[in-house]
């Protein structure tokens, strides 16, 4: 059974207390700004806002959106350079092809001077 409640457990309740409102409002600010930064998640889209069950809830969707649309970016960016690496190969194709017409082109107008062209 308890005793009567003495002037210091009445101070370490209203302290308890106090931190706890104070993480309890943290929280809730927090869940507020996650509203806003969500997109169609915002708290004062209806009269009584959005549950913060539902803002947690859209938070994590969006993440995972977020974390699908980072991975199709790196892949596009993976096939970017690739294309750009072949791009390079070819243009350094292209640029022996040249080389070698010039050259084979300089080899006929002094006669035809190099083997003859099948």
């Amino acid at each position: 059974m308890e005793g009567p409640r003495t002037p210091r457990d009445e101070r370490r309740r209203a302290q308890h207390n106090e931190v706890e409102r104070r993480r309890r409002d943290k929280i809730n600010n927090w869940i507020v700004t996650l509203s806003k930064i969500i997109p169609d998640c915002n708290v004062d889209s209806t009269k009584t806002g959005a549950s913060k069950g539902g803002i947690l809830s859209k938070a994590c969707d969006y993440i995972q959106e977020l974390r699908q649309h980072n991975h199709r970016l790196q892949e596009s960016l993976k096939e970017v350079k690739r294309v750009q690496m072949d791009n390079e190969i070819l243009r350094q194709q292209v640029d022996e092809l040249k080389s070698e017409n010039a050259l084979l082109r300089a080899q006929l107008q002094q006669g035809g001077g190099g083997e003859p062209l099948h």
